[in-house]
């Protein structure tokens, strides 16, 4: 038996697929716009470090210098002192330091990282 080349496959299936529609609940935006607005408040603060690091070379010699000595006490303190108020996790390299800052609030998502290299 000779297959004829005519276009069409010789398969009894459409070589075609066909969209498949899913069911999403309702759209909510409630929590996304609580987590918006606990956002703006922990980029307040991070711009308040970041401010403090540009315009305060001492502060930013201070910050550096403890970061270099492992001293984590006076690191979070002198990120305090810049006006951070929200609770943070701080990591640091030789290249850079990260500051994450958070709500504080276990059922929220918002978090803000600031990363400046040295």
């Amino acid at each position: 038996m000779a297959f004829k080349n005519d276009g069409y496959s010789s398969w009894p299936y459409s070589r075609y697929t066909y969209p498949y529609y899913r069911n999403f609940p309702p759209i909510e935006v409630t929590r996304f716009q609580h987590s918006a607005v606990a956002c703006t408040k922990l980029m307040k603060e991070g711009q308040k470090l970041l401010d403090k690091v540009n315009q305060d070379a001492q502060f930013a010699h201070e910050l550096k210098d403890a970061a270099q000595k492992n001293d984590q006490s006076h690191v979070h303190s002198l990120i305090q002192r810049a006006g951070v108020t929200s609770p943070f996790h701080i990591a640091y390299t030789p290249d850079a330091i990260r500051v994450d800052l958070n709500t504080g609030n276990e059922d929220s998502c918002s978090e803000l990282t600031v990363k400046l290299c040295w």
